[in-house]
């Protein structure tokens, strides 16, 4: 979908509120911006597979390492939140073995909206000054501590006031000045008032990116929009800007997000970060096991089924909707008729979202999405045609979403599958694939696409995060290697057109690159480069040259 006009305006509304203040920079943030290098994975951890006698399912620390090696991944966000023994796991025997691995580990605690129940950050729950000086006093224990991050953290600005932020700050620094904090918030909460009273206090902010006020891990159109906007304002106050792309379930969504996006959109956060308008990138809760996902499998038969969904906070109004369109050809025949599936999710408050079916642009079934109970259940509906198909040769069938209310924050999806026409051909009719179906919208806040349930998702998933992450490194080492300039120069230019080519899925073109660059380096080896830099690369580009084979 095209949101261009949108995020147009938004561009010139953060343009022109950047332009009303001009806040101090230091010779250094004027100099030309270096490449990020955190190439990050936050919770998702491995646990043991047998509780041990406290009746828990500790952290698994040598599984955990092991995939995190293999996933390229050199900075792990340590969510202490799932088990009252987190923080313990993670001081006695995940920091250690982090430590060897070459892992840095930022500390991610939760904020008092998600501290609720038994399930708060343990052990020191909603007191960030005693968080900021235990985080601090491990880091001096273990270097590769380098930070500490506070989830959720734009809908806790009542507990986080300037001044319980200058003592967070104090207490830390009093401790470890090098230790950095960084809250991780939404996109549309990011702004000037935000970085006025309380950038003082922090080193960075972590945007989690799910399209902006769209709130969704299916679209990633407004993504180098939204960095572009979020690196310009945090540049001015000299703040760093990390990017988190989720590879799990958001919460009030109609499902994981496919393996596609996150490939696209890590990539996406990685070229930014070669461009140095990104520090680091991090994968949100990527899974470590590969086990089927039975509650993406919502499909009535096959795999597939057509939905609409509209996200949590998201505004519309009255007449707003998304529609799926087909033209199919009618046949000579005495009855004509459409019988499908359909189900919702979502409030049952009526008055609101429609689910309708038109032929020709003309409605001639409509049902509110109040009215299925209990949710996802299944329905048949069967419509009779034979008013609107009789001498026909051809029509146009479409399924509709619409707004008959405008809603503030009313999230719902809904679902149509098994299509049963008589009297004429649906192509596609089970949805199996994602052909046939011409998806058009006059609102970019309802999202239409046919849903695909993925067995293998997060398998797919796992491996994109780890090809896109490796090709990025063979990228960052050469960049911070101690290498002649020209050489050096010569070696990163063939490391950001392997990089171009595998984004561009062109990995043939990847490949050859890829051998150029290894026999530049051989012929260097012990002479500009040292035998054990240049045997690092050399294994990274074997790895790479059958991750690319295997695509």
């Amino acid at each position: 979908m095209k949101r261009l006009g949108f995020y147009f305006l938004l561009t010139s509304f953060f343009i022109s509120v950047f332009t009303g203040f001009a806040a101090p920079k230091s010779a250094d943030a004027a100099e030309a911006v270096k490449p990020g290098n955190i190439l990050g994975d936050y919770a998702g951890v491995a646990r043991e597979t047998s509780p041990r006698s406290d009746g828990i399912y500790h952290i698994d620390t040598p599984l955990s390492i092991e995939k995190m090696k293999e996933l390229h991944i050199n900075t792990y966000y340590f969510l202490i939140w799932d088990e009252k023994t987190d923080w313990d796991d993670l001081r006695n025997e995940f920091l250690p073995a982090a430590q060897k691995a070459g892992i840095n580990v930022v500390v991610y605690v939760v904020p008092p909206t998600e501290s609720t129940g038994e399930r708060k950050s343990y052990p020191y729950t909603t007191d960030y000054l005693a968080w900021s000086r235990e985080i601090a006093k491990l880091s001096v224990q273990y270097p590769n501590v380098i930070g500490w991050a506070i989830d959720d953290f734009n809908h806790n600005l009542n507990k986080f006031t300037p001044e319980y932020m200058d003592q967070m700050k104090k207490t830390s620094e009093a401790i470890n000045p090098d230790l950095f904090f960084t809250p991780l918030m939404y996109f549309e909460s990011l702004n000037e008032s935000f970085l006025q009273t309380r950038g003082a206090y922090i080193d960075g902010v972590i945007i989690a990116f799910r399209d902006g006020v769209y709130r969704n891990t299916q679209v990633y159109a407004s993504e180098q929009e939204q960095i572009d906007a979020a690196f310009s304002l945090l540049s001015k106050y000299n703040l760093p800007l990390y990017w988190m792309i989720y590879a799990s379930q958001l919460s009030n969504t109609p499902a994981n997000p496919s393996a596609n996006y996150i490939r696209e959109a890590t990539q996406i956060a990685l070229k930014n970060m070669k461009q140095g308008k990104i520090k680091g990138t991090i994968s949100y809760v990527l899974k470590k096991n590969f086990e089927p996902e039975p509650t993406d499998d919502k499909a009535y038969d096959d795999k597939g089924y057509l939905n609409f969904f509209i996200g949590s906070g998201v505004p519309s109004s009255a007449g707003n909707y998304t529609q799926a369109s087909q033209r199919v050809q009618v046949n000579n025949s005495d009855n004509y008729s459409l019988t499908f599936q359909t189900m919702n999710l979502g409030a049952d408050v009526s008055g609101y979202h429609k689910k309708q079916l038109l032929v020709d642009g003309k409605v001639v079934w409509e049902q509110d999405t109040a009215e299925i109970v209990p949710d996802l259940l299944w329905k048949p509906v069967t419509v009779d045609l034979k008013p609107y198909l009789t001498g026909k040769s051809w029509a146009n069938i479409t399924f509709r979403f619409y707004e008959r209310k405008g809603v503030s924050n009313f999230w719902t999806y809904a679902g149509f599958d098994a299509l049963q026409p008589v009297g004429f051909t649906v192509n596609n009719p089970n949805f199996a694939d994602t052909s046939s179906w011409n998806f058009s919208s006059n609102y970019s806040g309802i999202i239409g696409e046919i849903l695909q349930y993925d067995e293998q998702r997060r398998e797919r998933a796992y491996n994109h995060i780890k090809v896109s992450y490796a090709t990025y490194e063979l990228y960052s080492s050469i960049y911070s290697s101690n290498v002649e300039s020209s050489t050096k120069s010569s070696l990163l230019k063939k490391a950001t057109a392997i990089m171009t080519y595998h984004f561009e899925e062109q990995n043939d073109r990847a490949i050859q690159g890829l051998d150029s660059l290894q026999s530049q380096i051989a012929s260097l080896k012990g002479k500009g480069i040292s035998v054990d830099q240049a045997e690092a690369w050399e294994a990274l580009i074997k790895e790479l040259k059958e991750y690319y084979s295997a695509v």
